[in-house]
């Protein structure tokens, strides 16, 4: 074997492994900005507000008799930690969290806050479609989906809302009050909460399921929001 030959083999072997490194630090560096993209920040300011808000409220609903279930944190720190989350933001200064209240009338405190929560969960269904129907907006708008799929994928987000109130099994529960009125009815409001990354994916998953049967090509430009 030449001298000349052998060097030229290790020379490609070396640019091969070079390119190789490369490729697989971009491919990390991809995933880590992926990942930082969607971890939360909490703005001192933000948090100072958030918590003075917190209190306001936390008094005004003890002065309508509204106090918390047994084993449940005090109506204060509750409170407080569903204003804190309503102010935290993701890398990209988007809301980390969707987070929704609900306030309902019932015969009974189990029914009551049955309603309550199931009315929250159909409040965030309505975020997350305003939510995807501005991800498919700025598609548009950078020209990477063609105005006739964009109204298409409108349309079938406006008509999913129970598709989407469907997808949110694991929403967290924030705030669980209650007070009995005069009549003996028992009146609930709850506050609940699910991170908004994961339900903008699950959503979009449920709403492309539904979408295929109809349209595949439709269900293939709804993969071009990035979720």
């Amino acid at each position: 074997m030449s001298k000349g030959f052998l060097v030229s083999v290790l020379t490609a072997i070396t640019l091969m492994f070079a390119w190789n490194v490369s490729a697989q630090q971009k491919a990390t560096g991809d995933a880590r900005k992926d990942l930082l993209k969607h971890e939360k920040v909490l703005d001192k300011d933000l948090k100072k507000k958030a918590l003075k808000e917190a209190r306001k409220e936390a008094k005004r609903l003890k002065k309508e008799g509204f106090k918390t279930p047994v084993g449940k944190l005090p109506l204060d720190k509750q409170l407080e930690s569903a204003w804190e989350k309503q102010a935290e933001l993701d890398m990209e200064g988007n809301p980390y969290w969707y987070v929704a209240s609900s306030r309902i009338i019932g015969g009974n405190q189990s029914a009551a806050l049955v309603q309550a929560t199931n009315a929250a969960k159909i409040d965030i269904a309505g975020q997350i479609q305003t939510k995807v129907t501005q991800l498919i907006e700025d598609k548009t708008a950078n020209d990477d989906m063609g105005q006739e799929e964009a109204a298409s994928l409108k349309s079938m987000v406006a008509t999913s809302k129970s598709i989407i109130s469907g997808t949110l099994g694991r929403t967290v529960p924030l705030v669980e009050v209650y007070r009995t009125l005069p009549n003996k009815n028992v009146e609930v409001m709850v506050t609940i909460g699910c991170t908004a990354q994961m339900a903008n994916e699950t959503a979009i998953k449920a709403i492309r399921k539904a979408l295929a049967d109809k349209s595949e090509e439709l269900a293939k430009e709804l993969d071009k929001l990035g979720y």
